[in-house]
């Protein structure tokens, strides 16, 4: 028994050692790749050709570090993955912030009550930022006078709409972009992006993004029409373009389903084919075949009726079918995307048809819908397929070009995560100079509820609040473009970084990053607790 409690020691013990180097490396892998202004520190294979370059904006940066132990992949789905998915940005600092701090609860702590009490702090600091982060708070930065860190997001100005999309977009198009490509980016993002906002607000903007390797980034602009990368049948192709088409749009594939049916009762006399489907009974497969394809058939056939001109299907189209509607002229464009078939369909004003039945036979008129027209593009070696709406529809599409794959890959990462920090500005339209300035102010306040080390207990209270400024300070650092020590001028000198480059971060991100971060620091250390106390 003694040498079995012995094993199971040093187990933990190594356990515990390889989760704190694992930790570690997720700590260091953020930092370092933070740059100025939040610009991401790449590798570069060729420096002399700019060949082989790969960034670390890569959504599955902290994926590739194939991360062996519970407890680190476990912050990363806590801390890292809830702020990408929330605003497509944010990621490094949440994982910098939340490592830090789940290492300082565990070398700070000597039991499980102590781990306990350090957690019950950072709680309460985080309640505290809440409450304090509003657009009373001011900060002295000395010569430059007082300044407020919030303030309100003007939607009628293009400049501050260009900056906040700016902070997102430049650190992580360095790759293959200018300057001026990238303001060009993000002018075209900002632009089809306040095009796109609905009346209601309801309904989110409907902004998709189309992307086209080859021309330059300059080459990239938005239009009112739905442009979708999808391959077009020869049949299609020659009967494009058209003008004024009334169109059926699909989102069940008009191809045969044997099992379409298989909820029937008994046998089922239909166009001359006999179906059984429950009873197992059910006739050869050339008769379900024939029964799927006369019901096909007469789908066409009510198509033909309705003066429809185009059927555009998310799914496949059977090769019979596709022939009976081009023998019919009606144009099959099938293999639409999930996010591009809502499009089409929004701009058609119909609700598309989910199922193959008699009830859709019969209801079919009501699907019928209208578009200004249909037709190809040809955009460098990508042909596309435009549906461009009778009225304004509040849908928005972006082609972004770039010469290679890495730059696209960039590029294209970057702009989602802009239209995602919009989308959340419609929500919460308040916003902080960026390159590190709101870091600072987190810090200073943390700072200044630090309490007197008078005992054991405050001691350690202190010591997790130093950590969690201090990594913010350090956060800070790598985005204004290094730290010099003196708290007051790496705050003057963020803002002025951030003033200079015309950089806007929104409260609301920036936030729910340092929350995601304690939330995932104080779940982890209870975890802690709860097996040290086991």
């Amino acid at each position: 028994a003694d040498s079995m409690a012995d094993s199971m020691a040093d187990s933990m013990a190594d356990s515990f050692e390889t989760e704190a180097k694992e930790l570690q490396l997720v700590h260091r892998v953020a930092l370092s790749s933070l740059g100025p202004g939040g610009s991401l520190q790449g590798v570069q294979a060729n420096a002399s050709t700019g060949v082989g370059v790969l960034s670390s904006a890569s959504r599955r940066l902290f994926e590739s570090l194939r991360l062996r132990t519970w407890h680190a992949r476990a912050l990363v789905r806590l801390a890292v993955q809830p702020q990408a998915e929330a605003f497509g940005d944010g990621g490094l600092v949440a994982a910098a912030l939340a490592s830090a701090l789940v290492q300082a609860v565990r070398s700070g702590s000597e039991s499980a009550l102590d781990r306990f009490r350090m957690v019950r702090c950072l709680e309460g600091a985080l309640d505290s930022l809440r409450r304090r982060m509003n657009r009373d708070l001011a900060v002295d930065l000395g010569e430059v006078g007082p300044v407020r860190p919030v303030r309100d997001l003007d939607w009628s100005d293009m400049g501050s709409l260009v900056a906040l999309v700016r902070a997102v977009v430049a650190p992580k198009a360095k790759i293959g972009a200018t300057d001026q490509e990238v303001d060009h980016i993000c002018r075209t993002l900002v632009r089809a992006f306040v095009l796109a906002v609905p009346h209601s607000t309801l309904r989110r903007p409907e902004v998709s993004l189309v992307t086209v390797v080859g021309p330059p980034a300059m080459e990239s602009y938005s239009t009112s029409s739905v442009v979708a990368d999808i391959p077009v049948c020869r049949e299609a192709e020659r009967m494009l373009p058209l003008s004024g088409p009334s169109v059926v749009v699909f989102n069940t594939s008009l191809d045969v389903d044997l099992g379409r049916n298989d909820g029937c009762a008994g046998p089922s006399q239909e166009f001359g084919v006999t179906v059984e489907a429950r009873s197992g009974l059910r006739g050869s497969g050339e008769a379900a075949m024939g029964f799927e394809l006369r019901l096909l058939s007469r789908m066409v056939a009510a198509l033909a009726s309705e003066n429809v001109a185009a059927v555009a299907c998310q799914k496949t189209i059977h090769p019979f079918v596709k022939q009976e509607l081009a023998l019919r002229g009606i144009v099959p464009i099938e293999r639409v995307s999930l996010r591009h078939i809502d499009a089409v369909a929004s701009c058609c004003g119909v609700d598309p048809v989910s199922v193959i039945s008699e009830g859709a036979l019969r209801s079919i008129r009501s699907h019928v819908g209208k578009l200004e027209g249909i037709h190809l593009r040809r955009l460098h070696r990508k042909t596309v397929v435009a549906f461009e709406p009778l009225a304004d529809t509040k849908a928005q599409t972006v082609v972004l070009t770039a010469p290679n794959e890495i730059a696209m890959g960039e590029l294209a990462h970057s702009c989602r995560s802009a239209v995602a920090v919009l989308t959340s500005a419609l929500q919460s339209p308040y916003v902080t100079p960026g390159a590190g300035f709101f870091e600072m102010v987190l810090s200073s306040t943390v700072r200044s509820q630090l309490p007197s080390p008078t005992d054991r207990g405050r001691r350690l209270e202190r010591s997790v609040l130093e950590s969690l400024a201090g990594t913010l300070e350090t956060i800070a650092g790598k985005l204004g473009g290094g730290d010099s020590g003196d708290r007051e001028a790496s705050l003057r000198r963020s803002w002025e970084f951030a003033t200079r480059r015309g950089l806007l971060d929104l409260v609301m991100s920036k936030l729910a990053a340092v929350e995601y971060a304690v939330d995932a620091a104080c779940n982890l250390s209870q975890v802690d607790c709860t097996l040290v106390c086991q």
